[in-house]
């Protein structure tokens, strides 16, 4: 009840909102004021996430062959129905130069959550090169939540590991990405967790893909630039590394969260713990290359990621043990949630003035929608430099990438309004996977 209650009222404030900055001029430019602020912190964040990643990697070129602590890193597949693609990132697994003088320091679980298909059986077969490292965990279809924190959750038990990894099973990795994620974690040692950089590996099919990816640098971008400036930077669903014990303290994860990569990377915050950064250890996936199977991807990110918002973000903005840079990083995250109901809401405002003897200020709607753009550019803009694009490819790339990003404006209203009216998602539902798989 409470989260239809405050997804309601998001939508009734934002209707109110724009229905005063639509026909009152001085509320218009104040409402274009904070936009131009806003900007200009983005505009902060972008430099800081560039300076952050070009300096990750040029360590990281200097850094190759140095001696590294090597933790035991349990790695964890979940899979349900991943026949095609789990052979691969096992072999990626097995090829991994992630040792000591004693052997490798890592072995691998796969949680077989209730496949159909043959995903079990392959991947045994693809894992009998690491013998006792390789365990199969099996998971009843009818054995409680379809999430994939349930599913985390119902393999903690068998994970040996002072740190636990989690991969996607479309996942592909180069041979040193283990070693290059731990030892990126040496930049800041007290962090709680770390999220390796993601790339599309089918980039190249098409608009959107290739649009995806760009979608990919611009959250680097920003996720970097809010480490550096000691803000509240996030895990994401793959390529993300947690200390174990942190991770049993903080309760684990939960069963019923649709998004629980966000919903752990909020309560890592709320225990004063820190997200770092790997831009140099690479994972690449598979991006979503129909409009049925993104729409069906981003609504489920935007109700989880709303969800946790309501259900622990005042939480941690009333926690006054956490510095105030983080709380307020965090504020202004909860914000960029506002501009897409806003920007809905003045647009519907403005063309129900049509039947007033005032007329709307469609300057409104229209800083709104360039304000998004921007942001979302100079994110991108940020990621590809900082990455190695150079010329007019950043300006096309990060145009498309902040087109493509705009969806959200349409997304997030409906998400919203699915809190305050539907039955909430309590499945996840695995993104459709290419049948033009690339190597």
């Amino acid at each position: 009840m409470r989260s239809r209650l405050l997804a309601g009222g998001v939508l009734v404030l934002s209707a109110a909102v724009a229905w005063l900055a639509v026909l009152v001029t001085v509320a218009a430019r104040v409402l274009q004021g904070v936009i131009v602020l806003s900007i200009v912190y983005v505009s902060y964040l972008a430099w800081e996430g560039w300076r952050t990643i070009r300096r990750a990697r040029s360590a990281a070129a200097g850094e190759d062959g140095e001696p590294l602590d090597r933790p035991w890193v349990t790695v964890v597949v979940p899979a349900r129905d991943e026949a095609p693609v789990i052979a691969d990132v096992l072999r990626d697994l097995a090829a991994q130069d992630y040792a000591d003088a004693s052997g490798p320091r890592f072995d691998i679980v796969v949680i077989d959550d209730g496949s159909s298909d043959e995903t079990a059986a392959m991947a045994e077969r693809a894992a009998t090169a690491l013998g006792d490292r390789f365990h199969l965990v099996r998971r009843d279809p009818n054995g409680g939540a379809r999430t994939k924190g349930a599913a985390l959750r119902h393999a903690h038990a068998a994970l040996r590991g002072e740190v636990i990894a989690v991969l996607d099973a479309d996942s592909r990795l180069e041979p040193d990405y283990l070693a290059r994620a731990i030892r990126a974690w040496r930049r800041d040692p007290g962090a709680a967790a770390l999220q390796t950089r993601r790339t599309e590996l089918n980039r190249h099919r098409g608009w959107l893909p290739a649009a995806q990816d760009e979608e990919q640098l611009m959250d680097l971008a920003s996720q970097c630039g809010r480490w550096a400036t000691d803000g509240t930077a996030e895990v994401r669903g793959t390529g993300m590394f947690l200390r174990r014990e942190v991770l049993e303290r903080i309760g684990g994860w939960h069963p019923s969260h649709i998004t629980e990569d966000l919903e752990v990377s909020t309560r890592l915050a709320n225990a004063g713990e820190r997200v770092t950064l790997a831009p140099e250890a690479v994972l690449r996936e598979e991006a979503v290359e129909t409009l049925g199977g993104l729409w069906q991807q981003r609504m489920r990110w935007a109700e989880g990621s709303m969800r946790r918002l309501i259900d622990l973000g005042p939480g941690l903005l009333a926690n006054g043990r956490l510095p105030l840079q983080r709380r307020l990083d965090f504020l202004v995250f909860m914000t960029e949630f506002l501009v897409p109901p806003l920007f809905v809401s003045t647009i519907v405002a403005s063309m129900l003035t049509v039947v007033l003897p005032r007329h709307a200020d469609w300057t409104v709607p229209v800083t709104l929608f360039i304000g998004y753009g921007a942001g979302t550019f100079l994110l991108a803009a940020a990621g590809l430099a900082a990455t190695g694009e150079r010329g007019w490819r950043v300006v096309g790339r990060a145009v498309r990438g902040s087109l493509f990003l705009s969806h959200w404006l349409v997304v997030v209203p409906i998400a919203l309004l699915k809190i305050a009216f539907a039955a909430p998602t309590t499945e996840f539902t695995r993104t459709p996977r290419s049948p033009h798989r690339a190597p």
